[in-house]
């Protein structure tokens, strides 16, 4: 009886340490997954930087719904893009998961924290915003001026790329 119950105790917290190790590495994927769409998001879309950092959180906040509680305390820092270098932007997330979780009796009154502290990096290039691509003085609009076109800003809403 005394041998059965040494090894149901090590199989358990053999079993506990698989498990907590598998949520531990998908959660993570999923948070990188959410960094990258995020990053993304900052990434394109609009020109003016305030739009695109509250576009990203939105993103991102929708995506960390629903790990948050397994996941915790969150915290986005942006990288604007250097000017001699449009692939250094984009996003680095830092957030708390529970390394193992540990039933009190493998305590033995030794108050044990098992969180720890992972980051997901997403690093992308820049993507032409709406106002460079169709805008006036934009890709398209500079198209139409040099083609000859009279109807300019109707052959620019009928283009599918890069949100035009």
């Amino acid at each position: 009886m005394i041998e059965f119950i040494i090894v149901v105790i090590v199989v358990l917290f053999f079993l506990v340490f698989l498990l907590s190790s598998a949520m531990l590495l998908v959660i993570s994927d999923y948070v990188e997954y959410a960094t990258f769409m995020a990053a993304r998001t900052y990434k394109s879309g609009f020109s003016r930087e305030p739009i695109q950092r509250a576009n990203a959180e939105t993103v991102f906040r929708a995506y960390f719904q629903y790990v948050d509680g397994l996941a915790r305390n969150p915290k986005l820092e942006f990288y604007p893009e250097d000017a001699n270098n449009q692939h250094d932007g984009g996003l680095i997330v830092s957030y708390e998961m529970d390394a193992f979780y540990l039933p009190p009796l493998f305590l033995l009154g030794e108050v044990v924290d098992p969180r720890i502290t992972l980051t997901a990096e997403a690093h992308l290039g820049r993507d032409p915003s709406f106002e460079e691509v169709c805008g006036a003085s934009g890709f398209f609009g500079d198209f139409v001026q040099k083609a000859g076109v009279n109807n300019a800003g109707n052959i620019a809403e009928q283009m599918d790329d890069n949100g035009c």
